[in-house]
């Protein structure tokens, strides 16, 4: 029942946004989302009428569900919005920063024990 296949994919979708993994496997990460999202959308546009005939305690959980896979993804993509702002501040911090003393000779102090 093609139901049953779309409650699948959105509990997988919500057990995988609910770990935000670290760096390295991030992106295969990424990768799932993107194809479960793709194979739910795919889904609801093919059973779109068929799902009028569903049980609406099943169909108010999916809509429940979809809201809070919503919730997940735009709060990782606030974390990902600062964590991006923060690398982009560092990086100017570091480049905006001059060195005063990097072209001064260090042995200027000479000049300062001769007797004029």
């Amino acid at each position: 029942m093609p139901i049953d296949e779309i409650i699948l994919k959105t509990q997988r979708l919500k057990e995988l946004l609910a770990q935000v993994p670290e760096e390295p496997t991030y992106d295969s990460w990424i990768e799932q989302i993107h194809e479960l999202l793709d194979d739910r959308e795919e889904l609801l546009a093919a059973h779109g009428p068929d799902l009028e005939k569903a049980d609406q305690t099943v169909l108010r959980q999916l809509v429940d569900d979809s809201q809070k896979i919503s919730r997940l993804i735009e709060a990782e993509h606030q974390r990902l919005g600062m964590t991006l702002g923060t690398a982009r501040m560092e990086r100017k911090t570091v480049k905006s920063y001059v060195d005063p003393y990097e072209d001064v000779d260090s042995n200027f102090s000479g000049l300062f024990d001769q007797q004029t």
